[in-house]
């Protein structure tokens, strides 16, 4: 079944070329046709977990579903049972090829924009001392093989927990700076660790945008405006930024209502 094409998407023309994209990564349990009927009516732009329903094994199918709407896709690398970092160089060597399989995916779908994650700590991994090389060469890797599919990699922050990675702005940096990839800016991410404003203030301006709220501590994926991020001076200080804006929910009505919020915040600018 494919979509019929829909002319009102709700995307605000004068926005330029940001776009504002809806984000859930448990929609890629759904069938992929399902969930950009649900989309279309809102939206033109969507991000979407390349696991699942979404992956590698389904791209016929979702090269066919999208050539009928006109409907812009940015990628998310899979990172269930993905580990760039882990003790295991067979692991290793797996999660590159599955992200490598999404940078495939992503040329075949005529998008050149999928984030990834750093890798996180095994059990173990926090008392080996080769986690994190490890993970700084597995990205090295990675922006060789996203420059010969011709895909921007944007390496996300992570939200701090015992597990992960890339979760400071000094961390992250030496990751971009060993490997080349470029940002994506998780802003509800940067708040858990209470580091947002010296995320802002980095000197490396991110291509790719993620949003959500929270108050602080656990990474809740709130809807804007329902917690405590002070999103219309975050948004002022990323004036040079020239990417899309992710919006990253629990639900549909949890996504549009952070639209709204959004949309009504960029007006002021």
């Amino acid at each position: 079944m494919r979509p019929d094409r829909v002319a009102d998407t709700g995307v605000d023309e004068n926005m330029g070329a940001k776009m504002i994209f809806a984000s859930n990564p448990l929609y890629c349990l759904k069938p992929f046709h399902k969930v950009l009927e649900m989309l279309l009516p809102h939206f033109n732009g969507w991000e979407f977990l390349a696991e699942k329903e979404h992956s590698w094994d389904n791209r016929e199918h979702m090269k066919d579903v999208l050539s009928t709407t006109d409907m812009k896709v940015q990628l998310h690398a899979p990172f269930n049972d993905v580990n760039l970092a882990s003790m295991n160089p067979r692991i290793v060597e797996a999660s590159i090829l599955e992200i490598e399989r999404t940078f495939q995916l992503a040329t075949l779908l005529d998008s050149d924009m999928v984030t990834i994650h750093p890798g996180i700590y095994s059990p173990l991994g926090r008392f080996w001392d080769g986690a994190k090389p490890r993970a700084h060469e597995s990205l090295k890797r990675l922006y060789i093989l996203s420059k010969e599919y011709g895909i921007t990699c944007a390496l996300e922050n992570m939200p701090d927990l015992d597990v992960t990675m890339g979760v400071t702005p000094d961390e992250i940096q030496e990751f971009l700076q060993s490997s080349g990839l470029s940002l994506c800016l998780d802003v509800g991410h940067a708040y858990t660790s209470g580091r947002l404003i010296d995320f802002l203030d980095m000197d490396i301006v991110p291509v790719n945008l993620h949003l959500h709220d929270n108050i602080g501590g656990r990474d809740e994926h709130r809807t804007l405006g329902d917690g405590e991020i002070d999103f219309e001076s975050s948004l002022k200080k990323l004036d040079s930024y020239e990417g899309n804006y992710v919006i990253e929910g629990r639900s549909l009505e949890s996504i549009l209502a952070s639209k709204l919020y959004l949309e009504e915040l960029l007006d002021k600018f």
